[in-house]
């Protein structure tokens, strides 16, 4: 059994005989290849990401793409450093990944540890993310700004698959994978965190309803299958997530303000995606040769403004499962599809063949055990079981690092830890970057999770309270679904991790009630009497999520004010 040594070592115990029950469901192999050939599809993607051929030939050094190699790439930008990858390096889909699954516990996933620990803290160490996801993250970095309203520049605009990519570990702990409302409300919440533009959401749904499908029947989606997913259930989607306010109300009412009526946009991307299916359906027919590549240019998927949208990109995960249901064969064909996205075709392809076969990837991935551990305790939560979470700061006193650079610290007591991550061990030699103030260093998390991560020449010194979570993990509690108070065995502490108000919310007043205060803060910002009569009324009246909306658009507007001043005049 595999142990994960960063939790206590008396929940070890019980966390193996959780895992001893869900690997005797006989979904636990489906799970566990599925999370293998995921992490194989990223790793040997990622080798022939973003090049041609000729770049391809020099990556391999002229041989074939059929395995993960070492291979070397530039990380960092013009200001980085070239770095020699180990065989199995996975990228940004996999990290993300791994960032989703510790964020999910037995009680649900808690996205506030999600948004505003795991985000901020993975660009220190990110290997190829997309400008949507990095630019969500370094928002949520921001204190005042929470993941129901990131509303970043481009915000509604962000229909990447950089959500598509990362959400396959709430299939994985879903206790029924057959009934879409036991994942799709937290696919939800973890896409719009950096992803609020219909065809990033959709990719996000599109996936996770073809992996369920996968896990449970035994078989991909067929486009019959899929058609069906889109039109029975992902076109309903504001239906299955209806009782979720941050949602439903706050979310989707900034969206609004900025996009016009959700659901005319979201039926525009279901309308769209079903064209699509019917293209790759008769395209599909009667093609010998290069099935998989004539699909991809059925949708475009070469072309620089299509190669990494999301509702695209699920698709064409799906499509590659009707050419190849082998998955080593699959992933070769994907990742020497060149001027596609290879990586996140071959890891989502990887996720939904994986669960269908027998074999286990050829080659094993850079931290091939931290993947089975995830999958083991993915299972034990799916089989109602209550593994250990991992320990996240306390988010009323968690502030994240304010740089890149800053998320690797030195305790008191010396030793290296990554701010909400946990200790580290250095691996090897830090590599010094043209800019000498910065370096990067390998180091390897007490999970087994291997970083490189971005850090100063002189590492800063922080506190132990900084360095560590909480000594014992309390369960996450959602607030908008919250109902009656915790049963003894999950009672939660009144400053729980993840938890923003120790009671369920009151509810909410109308959106245009609130659409009506929003416009009276952007119009008196700058009278401060009006101001603090308006603050205590939202506090007195208002639900949280609405409160801290309300103050972040004050903020923003008393953030602007002098550039609007100076613009005036």
């Amino acid at each position: 059994m595999t142990n994960v040594p960063l939790f206590d070592p008396t929940q070890i115990e019980t966390y193996n005989n959780q895992t001893n029950a869900a690997i005797e469901r006989p979904e636990f192999d489906r799970i566990r290849r599925s999370v293998l050939w995921a992490a194989y599809g990223d790793a040997l993607g990622w080798i022939s990401e973003l090049t041609d051929s000729a770049g391809l030939r020099r990556r391999t050094s002229g041989k074939p793409l059929t395995r993960p190699i070492e291979w070397t790439r530039r990380i960092g930008g013009r200001s980085g450093v070239t770095i020699t990858l180990p065989q199995g390096c996975y990228s940004d889909d996999s990290q993300l990944r791994l960032a989703t699954g510790r964020a999910i516990t037995h009680s649900g996933f808690d996205v506030d540890a999600f948004s505003k620990v795991e985000l901020p803290v993975w660009l220190s160490y990110e290997l190829g993310g997309g400008k949507g996801t990095t630019a969500a993250a370094a928002n949520l970095a921001k204190t005042r700004v929470q993941w129901f309203a990131n509303t970043f520049k481009g915000w509604t605009a962000s229909g990447g698959n950089g959500a598509a990519m990362r959400i396959q570990p709430h299939v994985w702990a879903s206790s029924n994978p057959s009934d879409c409302t036991t994942f799709l409300p937290d696919v939800v919440r973890n896409a719009i965190c950096t992803h609020s533009n219909p065809n990033g959401l959709l990719g996000a749904v599109l996936h996770a309803l073809a992996l369920a499908h996968s896990i449970s029947t035994g078989s991909p989606p067929s486009s019959g299958d899929l058609m069906k997913l889109v039109v029975d259930k992902a076109a309903n989607l504001m239906e299955i997530v209806a009782d979720d306010i941050e949602v439903t109300q706050y979310w989707r009412s900034a969206f609004e303000r900025d996009s016009g009526p959700f659901q005319d946009a979201w039926q525009r991307a279901v309308g769209d995606c079903t064209s699509a299916i019917e293209t790759l359906a008769d395209t599909s027919d009667g093609i010998e040769a290069d099935p998989y590549g004539a699909m991809l240019d059925s949708l475009r998927l070469r072309d620089r403004e299509h190669r990494g949208s999301g509702t695209l990109t699920a698709l064409a995960a799906v499509a590659l499962t009707w050419c190849e249901q082998d998955p080593e064969s699959a992933l070769i064909v994907a990742v020497n599809s060149l001027g596609s996205d290879t990586d996140s075709i071959a890891s989502m392809a990887g996720a939904i063949l994986g669960a269908n076969t027998k074999d286990d990837p050829p080659v094993e991935v850079l931290d091939a055990d931290l993947f089975r551990s995830h999958a083991e305790r993915l299972s034990a939560i799916a089989s109602g079981g209550r593994p250990p979470s991992h320990p996240y700061p306390d988010l009323l006193h968690w502030t994240p690092p304010k740089s890149r650079a800053d998320t690797i610290g030195r305790s008191t007591s010396g030793d290296l830890y990554v701010l909400g991550l946990g200790q580290v061990v250095p691996q090897g030699d830090p590599i010094e970057a043209r800019d000498l103030g910065f370096m990067w260093q390998w180091v390897k998390l007490e999970t087994g999770q291997t970083l490189l991560v971005k850090r100063r020449k002189n590492i800063l010194h922080i506190d132990d309270t900084t360095s560590r979570g909480p000594t014992v993990q309390t369960p996450y509690v959602n607030p908008s679904t919250a109902s009656a108070p915790p049963s003894s065995e999950d009672t939660v502490r009144e400053k729980a991790p993840g938890l923003l108000w120790p009671n369920p919310p009151r509810g909410p007043i109308s959106d245009s009630k609130f659409n009506e205060m929003i416009d009276y803060v952007k119009e008196h910002y700058s009278d401060d009497k009006a101001i603090g009569q308006a603050i205590r009324r939202v506090v007195n009246r208002c639900t949280v999520p609405q409160t801290l909306v309300f103050l972040g658009v004050l903020a923003d507007c008393i953030q602007d004010a002098p550039t609007r001043d100076s613009n005036s005049g």
